[in-house]
C-alpha cells in the first residue's frame, strides 16, 4: 500500500525535480550565450555573448550584413584574439591614460609597431631607385629635397606588407576551433528581393516602375533600401518599386548592362527605360523622378 502512495504522489515530483534539474542545467550553461563557445583561440574562447555584444557595437547597416555572414565578423574577433594573446606573451601595454573602449587597439599597435614597423629599414639605394622611376611625378625636384617623403612612401609600402605576412604567420601557428553549431545560430536570414518573374510582371503591368540593382552584401545598396521601402508604401498602387539582386539574377544584370551597384533605373508605363541613376540617392529626388515618368 505504501509503495503503491509513493508511486501515486513521490514518482511525479522526483520525475518534475529530475526535469527542472535538467531544465536548470540547459539554462545556466548549454543555453547561456556567456558559456557557449563560437570560436576556441588557443586557451581562449569567444563566446556567442560577446560575439553578440562586439557586433551590437558595429552601427547599421555593417551590423546587418555581418549579422546575416557572421564568418566574417568573427574572423576579425578571432584575428584581433591572435593578436592580443601575442601581445600578452610580449609583455606588450597600451598606451598611458587610453580610454578603455580603445585599450586593446591601443594594444595591438604596439605590438605591429614593436614587432615589424619599428624593425623596417629603407635603403638609399631603395630611396634613389624610386626617385628616378617617379621623377616627373615629383615634379623634377632635386632627390635630397624629397628623399624624406620617399623614405615614409616604401616605409608605408613595406608596412603593409609586412603586417600582413607577420599577422598570417601567427594565425598560421593558433589553434582556432568553430562552432559551426553556434555560426548557424546566430546567423540571419538577408532581406527578401525580388525575382526576374517580379520584374517580368511589373514591367508588363502598365505602371511606372522603379528597379534598384544592388545586392544584399553591398553597402550604398543596404543604406538605400528604408528609402526605397518608404516610397514603395507612398507609392503603392501608383508605382512598382522593385529590388534585384544583381548576384542572384546575373542574366537580367547583363540584360541592362548593370556595371555599378546600386543602379537605380526607371521605366515609363509602356516598360521603356527612361533613367538610370548610378550610384545612392536622396528620397527626394527618386520621388520626382518617379511623379515625371507618370506615378502620380
Amino acid at each position: 500500500m505504501k509503495k503503491k502512495t509513493f508511486l501515486n504522489w513521490g514518482l511525479p515530483i522526483l520525475i518534475g525535480l529530475a526535469a527542472l534539474g535538467v531544465f536548470g542545467y540547459l539554462k545556466l550553461f548549454a543555453w547561456n550565450p556567456e558559456r557557449q563557445k563560437i570560436a576556441q583561440i588557443n586557451e581562449r574562447s569567444i563566446s556567442v555573448a560577446q560575439f553578440n555584444r562586439e557586433l551590437a557595437k558595429i552601427p547599421s547597416p555593417y551590423q546587418d550584413i555581418f549579422r546575416e555572414e557572421p564568418k566574417q565578423f568573427l574572423e576579425q574577433l578571432i584575428l584581433k584574439e591572435i593578436l592580443l594573446q601575442e601581445a600578452g606573451k610580449k609583455g606588450v601595454q597600451s598606451e598611458a591614460n587610453v580610454r578603455p573602449e580603445d585599450r586593446e587597439m591601443s594594444i595591438i599597435q604596439n605590438l605591429l609597431k614593436k614587432e615589424v614597423l619599428d624593425k623596417i629599414k629603407v635603403s638609399s639605394e631603395e630611396i634613389a631607385e624610386i626617385y628616378e622611376q617617379h621623377k616627373n611625378q615629383f615634379g623634377q625636384k632635386p632627390q635630397a629635397e624629397i628623399s624624406s617623403l620617399i623614405e615614409e612612401l616604401i616605409r608605408e609600402a613595406k608596412g603593409k606588407e609586412q603586417v600582413e605576412t607577420y599577422i598570417a604567420s601567427l594565425k598560421n601557428k593558433a589553434k582556432i576551433e568553430i562552432n559551426e553549431k553556434h555560426i548557424k545560430a546566430v546567423t540571419a536570414l538577408p532581406p527578401p528581393t525580388d525575382t526576374a518573374e517580379d520584374f517580368k510582371k511589373a514591367i508588363q503591368s502598365g505602371k511606372p516602375l522603379l528597379v534598384d540593382f544592388g545586392a544584399n552584401s553591398c553597402l550604398p545598396c543596404r543604406q538605400i533600401r528604408p528609402l526605397l521601402k518608404e516610397i514603395k508604401e507612398e507609392y503603392a498602387g501608383k508605382a512598382h518599386i522593385l529590388i534585384i539582386d544583381v548576384y542572384k539574377f546575373k542574366e537580367l544584370a547583363r540584360e541592362y548592362k548593370i556595371q555599378l551597384i546600386p543602379t537605380l533605373i526607371f521605366f515609363d508605363k509602356k516598360g521603356q527605360e527612361v533613367f538610370r541613376h548610378l550610384g545612392a540617392w536622396d528620397k527626394e529626388s527618386i520621388k520626382n523622378k518617379l511623379k515625371e515618368i507618370g506615378a502620380v
